[in-house]
């Protein structure tokens, strides 16, 4: 611990103190994850291809027992399954991957800088990385994004690097994690190429070989996009958006500053052009992905200013940054602004504390962890029913998360953006029924008559009820890809990744 923080380079000493800071309050919120819903889904594919036997083209373990194509890219869902078979609880899962995501990225974030831009940048970075909340929160909310990014800035760090190779592979393996992220890294490497000459040609091959390596998926993906409908205005992120107003003045000035910079800042400009592959989802664009080049011009901003300030007030250049580095981690205003479909006014509101760390200080933001509701639901589930059964709630994200808790299928679903197969009374195919607790009595004996169905339990929130002669059966699809082979293909590509040094290694042990 004294190695990690010697003050010979106060740069370089503070830059760890933040993200220490940082990896301790995300572990203070463990208690209140998962905060988001995501999280189910993909808890819920990995249980699928586990149940398979392996990757799996058809989900059918939502919108069950029929389902609908699975288009969404496997990688994190694989490393799920694995951890799953091994033993690991979905709960422990579910924490650990969105308490520990956002801290990955932001060291894999601040080594990629400081090694290629240089220390001093690399702190800067991290301050405007302080700067937004709710981009941190989106780094744990959006876990296959988040990773596909880490994967994004380290296929970048080779290709600076001249590892051609291994720059092909991370992000190969980027189009394996999350589509728009992968085709942002995949843009911003064009987009460099345009405006690097000497880096045109890896760049283009880099691209090229990635997509071959990607075909098998983007080709699952065409097949299927007779499936995907854009759910449009329906988005909550359409009329519910952040504007970090501060930041932006930053960001548009270190957007000159890079425009007039060496050919390697060029990256900051091509990932800023990449980023409108996000505009179609505002939120996603202004406080997700697309903020990630306002981190990158904000920090060449703050970076500047310190030059200025060590030129002209080098008495007070400490005071005078050190004041501004506080207003941006712990203050940084935000200006929000929300429109109810169907209604022209846009209402707005200005939050004068909303950076990274004061939101994880005060524990802001919102849960959807709350197991005194579900966990009892959860054990009654299990008491009644099998894996082949299907569980469905009058609550859809209810039916989400108390199915991939209990690790059943659902007619329950998520991401509507891609429909299902023509679809079955959810009531009649479905082996449990769980209704939420609140519903009118009469309601609820209206169901349970029509279907004739068993109430085998009730918690404080819930009654469950058995269906003893559903119509359909859950109907598991066989994997196309089985675990062995998932597993050769991996060790196969860490093997290519690492070729120079198993080489270097094997010639070692010959010379001894």
């Amino acid at each position: 611990m004294s190695k990690l923080f010697k003050v010979n380079n106060p740069v370089v000493f503070f830059s760890k103190f933040m993200i220490f800071i940082y990896a301790g309050l995300q572990l203070l919120r463990l208690v209140s994850l998962p905060q988001f819903m995501d999280i189910h889904y993909h808890l819920q594919v990995a249980w699928g291809f586990i149940q398979a036997g392996g990757y799996t083209g058809w989900d059918f373990w939502e919108y069950a027992p029929l389902g609908r194509p699975h288009i969404y890219p496997p990688l994190f869902h694989i490393f799920l399954a694995l951890l799953m078979k091994l033993g690991a609880s979905v709960i422990f899962l579910a924490k650990f991957f969105e308490s520990a995501t956002p801290v990955v990225f932001l060291l894999v974030f601040w080594n990629f800088i400081r090694k290629n831009y240089g220390e001093q940048l690399g702190f800067f970075a991290l301050v405007a990385f302080g700067s937004s909340f709710a981009f941190s929160v989106s780094l744990a909310n959006h876990i296959p994004s988040s990773l596909a990014l880490i994967l994004g800035f380290l296929s970048f760090g080779e290709f600076l690097k001249n590892r051609i190779l291994r720059a092909v592979i991370l992000l190969g393996l980027c189009f394996y994690t999350h589509f728009s992220v992968s085709c942002f890294f995949a843009l911003t490497y064009i987009f460099y190429a345009i405006m690097d000459k000497n880096s045109r040609m890896n760049s283009v091959k880099i691209v090229l070989c990635s997509l071959l390596a990607a075909l098998p998926i983007l080709i699952s993906e065409f097949l299927n996009l007779r499936f995907i409908h854009l759910v449009g205005n329906e988005m909550p992120g359409k009329f519910y958006l952040q504007v970090k107003v501060f930041d932006y003045i930053l960001a548009f000035f270190g957007l000159f500053l890079a425009l007039r910079m060496a050919a390697r800042y060029k990256f900051f400009i091509s990932l800023f052009l990449s980023s409108f592959i996000f505009l179609p989802y505002p939120a996603r664009f202004l406080s997700a992905e697309g903020y990630i080049p306002v981190i990158l011009f904000s920090a060449l901003t703050l970076q500047f200013i310190w030059l200025g300030l060590k030129a002209k007030m080098p008495g007070k250049k400490e005071i005078v940054i050190g004041l501004l580095t506080a207003f941006i981690l712990f203050v940084s205003p935000t200006l929000y602004l929300s429109k109810q479909a169907g209604l022209a006014k846009i209402n707005s509101k200005l939050d004068w504390v909303d950076s990274a760390f004061s939101g994880l200080l005060l524990a802001k933001g919102e849960s959807v962890w709350f197991p005194w509701v579900y966990l009892p639901a959860v054990d009654i589930i299990k008491a009644n029913s099998g894996r082949e059964d299907i569980v469905y709630s009058d609550i859809n994200l209810a039916g989400l998360i108390l199915s991939s808790l209990s690790q059943r299928a659902t007619a329950n679903a998520l991401l509507p953006e891609v429909i299902p197969s023509p679809r079955l009374d959810p009531f009649s195919v479905s082996n449990i029924i769980v209704l939420s607790s609140d519903l009118n009595n009469e309601l609820v004996q209206g169901i349970s008559d029509k279907f004739n169905l068993i109430k085998v339990g009730q918690s404080k929130y819930f009654t469950v009820f058995r269906n003893p002669a559903p119509v359909e059966r859950l109907k598991v699809a066989k994997a196309v890809l089985n675990f062995t082979m998932i597993i050769s293909i991996l060790f196969f590509l860490a093997g290519l990744f690492w070729a120079k040094e198993l080489v270097g290694m094997f010639r070692a042990v010959l010379k001894k």
